[in-house]
């Protein structure tokens, strides 16, 4: 019995210290800061994170998938002559050692469809998914409007 207990509270800190640090996979890729605005509408919301390559070969995230909303997609906003637009992208290559940060006005992965609208102190699950059919798990995190501080 002391041995399971031991066990568990072993598991549990690294789990803490993992979502306290980001996440990091054993193939050498880590996501941090992950999070998502709150909303008033179940239009749509878009999530934000860091991510970096440590692995010696280029990787790419290829899309996302989470329960709470009916479609999720990566997209890239960007301004063109005076007005900003957004494209939904295929891909985004990350290069070995690049960190890549998907971010207000640029990158980011749209939540469309919202089931319910996303509350500050929310929390939920995002799957990324990277090529080679690789996906991460990572816990999003609803902030204020004014973002992860």
């Amino acid at each position: 019995m002391k041995a399971i207990l031991s066990a568990l509270i072993l598991a549990l800190s690294f789990s803490v210290t993992a979502f306290a640090h980001g996440e990091h996979d054993g193939e050498g890729i880590e996501i941090e800061k992950v999070w998502a605005r709150k909303t008033s509408r179940t239009v749509s919301a878009a999530v934000y994170l860091t991510i970096r390559n440590n692995t010696h070969d280029i990787i790419e995230l290829t899309g996302a998938d989470t329960d709470i909303a009916n479609t999720t997609m990566i997209h890239r906003s960007y301004e063109e002559g005076g007005i900003m637009k957004m494209d939904h992208v295929m891909s985004v290559p990350l290069k070995p050692g690049e960190t890549f940060t998907l971010a207000p006005g640029g990158y980011h992965v749209m939540l469309m469809g919202l089931k319910k609208p996303l509350e500050k102190g929310d929390v939920f699950p995002l799957t990324l998914e990277f090529d080679g059919e690789h996906e991460r798990e990572v816990i999003v995190e609803v902030t204020g409007m004014m973002g992860m501080q």
